[in-house]
């Protein structure tokens, strides 16, 4: 018989959108990020296409928190990008922050609740041009 895992989490924000900023992609980050990176791609350096990576370094206020209460220690545990358009230097982009989903996992090491965020990056129209998922998980570490 398996023990259910205990943990709580405001369950009123999971799959609630909320906008979290925009930034415009400048064309003199985007080359020192490039230069950086050892980039050199002329699509990237000289054709004004922006690299996909560049889009995990874009930093907006934080979204939605489910707030979630288990154990005593969390940590990141993973990050999944789908580029779905291309993204050009001079384009704004808008985030949207949401808490996707939370879930408890039981093995070997004992359960662990696992949050999935997801930051959705929208151009000028509205149109999805990327996601990026994010997964925290938490567990108990000793008594």
């Amino acid at each position: 018989m398996t023990e259910e895992a205990v943990f709580e989490y405001d369950e009123s924000v999971i799959g609630v959108e909320e906008e979290v900023g925009s930034i415009t992609v400048d064309a003199d980050t985007v080359a020192r990020y490039c230069e950086l990176m050892g980039e050199t791609n002329p699509l990237y350096t000289e054709q004004g296409h922006v690299p996909p990576s560049y889009l995990q370094r874009m930093r907006f206020r934080g979204g939605p928190d489910p707030k979630v209460k288990f154990g005593n220690t969390g940590f990141h545990a993973g990050s999944r990008m789908e580029l779905l358009k291309p993204v050009k230097v001079g384009q704004t982009l808008t985030g949207w922050a949401q808490a996707k989903e939370v879930y408890a996992k039981t093995g070997r090491s004992g359960t662990m609740v696992f949050q999935v965020s997801r930051l959705t990056y929208r151009d000028e129209d509205g149109d999805e041009v990327a996601h990026s998922d994010q997964l925290m998980v938490r567990r108990q570490i000793g008594e």
